[in-house]
């Protein structure tokens, strides 16, 4: 059993609920390991942050917990500050192999700055370590397909929906153009997708972008129109060559969109 010294950026109350999290479940042979994660163990947390973890359970137990829809752990005792509650997600030891060898983008995000308070598992601190670093062999592929996603929907969709004034179509081509861009540019600058919520806030802070990025994507978002749409693609597609010409990017799109269930990869917009 062993238990890794918490980080001196951790506030005290958070340090103390973790305290409290790892003496209860270290109580329960079913419980392996419990990993501290996001701001948390970050040492970005507000005073009222939740504090996010994986508790690593037997085989026997997930596969129970799996089959009974109680993957999620929500609990509020220890947690002893206004707003306080542990956010964890129940998984085993192969989850942990099968993330640091396949895990999607968010998966890997959601590892960053991650520790081990408490395992069973030896060696565990680096199996976990190895979770959050950048899949350097699917770059350059990343780099057609999501490139492919702009093109086709700042393209062919944003006009069929202008045309047609199908709003509807209108808001979905252009929050995924915003949303394949954002994933071009995390991938060019070598970041991990964190998930939709944080991923404005990622961008904000990255320093490699179009000059003008932030401001002609909201031009967009706001007032989706032929200008500012094309505006914005432009701006992504003289950022880089990204390695696929029109012709192809409609190829890629109906490999990725239409018959993605052939190979059971996760979608496009996670991986």
């Amino acid at each position: 059993m062993t238990e890794q010294v918490q980080k001196s950026e951790i506030r005290d109350h958070h340090k103390k609920a973790i305290t409290y999290l790892v003496n209860r479940i270290g109580q329960d042979s079913e419980y392996l390991a419990v990993i501290i994660a996001g701001s948390v163990a970050k040492g970005i947390a507000r005073e009222d942050s939740d504090i996010d973890c994986y508790l690593v359970v037997n085989d026997e137990t997930f596969q129970d917990r799996k089959q009974r829809d109680h993957l999620f752990y929500y609990a509020e005792e220890g947690c002893d500050y206004k707003g306080g509650y542990y956010d964890g997600k129940i998984i085993n030891y192969d989850f942990l192999k099968a993330a640091a060898e396949k895990g999607s983008e968010p998966t890997r995000a959601s590892f960053e700055g991650a520790y081990v308070a408490f395992s069973r598992i030896p060696n565990l601190d680096e199996l976990v370590s190895r979770i959050s670093v950048y899949p350097e062999d699917s770059r350059e592929r990343n780099f057609k397909d999501f490139f492919a996603q702009v093109e086709l929907y700042g393209g062919y969709f944003a006009d069929r929906a202008l045309v047609l004034n199908n709003t509807y179509l209108l808001s979905h081509a252009v929050s995924q153009v915003a949303l394949f861009a954002g994933r071009l540019i995390l991938t060019y600058n070598r970041i991990l997708f964190p998930c939709h919520k944080s991923m404005m806030n990622t961008l904000e802070r990255v320093q490699d972008k179009p000059v003008s990025y932030l401001e002609l994507q909201d031009a967009m978002l706001t007032m989706p129109n032929k200008e500012t749409i094309s505006a914005f693609i432009e701006c992504i597609r003289s950022f880089h060559d990204w390695g696929i010409t029109p012709h192809e990017s409609v190829s890629r799109f109906i490999v990725n969109n239409e018959w993605n269930w052939l190979d059971g990869e996760p979608p496009i917009s996670d991986r």
